[in-house]
């Protein structure tokens, strides 16, 4: 389970996360909603570490993550895989590299089943004769899948994913929302998206929050959201 416990976040003068408080249940797939720039890549970026709060707790599996020295939170990170919003592929490195780097840099695995893994994670996001392949020879759609199956090639049960239909045509959008949500309920994952694409965010997510101002503005299922009498909520869905 992933607790935030009064999380507050300022960069300057200007309050982006608001004493959030909330809980992720293992398993659960949530997507946090919102405008551009109202704190929701800050967030995920708190949960794995990658930024501390200026108060409050991000506590995964029972461990406060905000006081860990860099160390220890690497091997928190190690177990999270994280869906970067453009991809972060490195471009000198085919697909079946990029995969495989953090199997060679975090395991002990020998090459042989490096490949057998990789090549059983293409297949299960359905990518087929891409493995020597450039990041620069794929369309944006494949980039994502490449990258989530570098994700995921850690066997992680945590999932971050920062606007994983960011720069993709509405087919390409759902196609990804749509492999998300089957990959995470395959393996099992606890899984956080943030996204502004509230159509797809409706068909895949377990529960959603919207962030309003760095503040929780609604949370719930899909139906709660629609059913919601706050202004700012109904403006936002519709």
């Amino acid at each position: 389970m992933i607790r935030i416990t009064h999380l507050s976040k300022s960069f300057g003068s200007q309050m982006v996360l608001d004493d959030i408080s909330l809980e992720i249940q293992e398993g659960e797939l949530l997507v946090i909603l919102g405008e551009s720039g109202t704190g929701k890549s800050v967030l995920l970026k708190h949960l794995i570490g990658l930024l501390r709060p200026d108060q409050g707790r991000v506590e995964i599996n029972a461990t406060d993550i905000t006081v860990l020295p860099e160390k220890e939170l690497l091997k928190i990170r190690q177990k999270i895989g994280y869906l970067f919003q453009e991809g972060a592929l490195y471009d000198f490195m085919n697909v079946f590299e990029n995969i495989a780097f953090p199997l060679r840099e975090h395991t002990t695995m020998d090459e042989a089943a490096i490949a057998q893994k990789v090549r059983g994670v293409l297949k299960l996001i359905d990518l087929r004769d891409v493995e020597r392949k450039y990041p620069a020879e794929l369309s944006g759609g494949m980039k994502k899948r490449v990258a989530l199956a570098r994700a995921i090639i850690l066997d992680s049960k945590i999932l971050f994913c920062d606007e994983p239909t960011s720069g993709l045509d509405p087919i390409r959008s759902r196609d990804i929302s749509d492999l998300i949500r089957d990959i995470s309920k395959r393996l099992g994952c606890t899984t956080v998206v943030s996204s502004h694409d509230i159509q797809n965010s409706f068909r895949i997510a377990d529960r959603l929050i919207l962030i309003r101002e760095g503040k929780i503005a609604a949370s719930g299922t899909q139906f709660d959201l629609k059913a919601s009498n706050d202004f700012f909520v109904r403006e936002f869905i519709q």
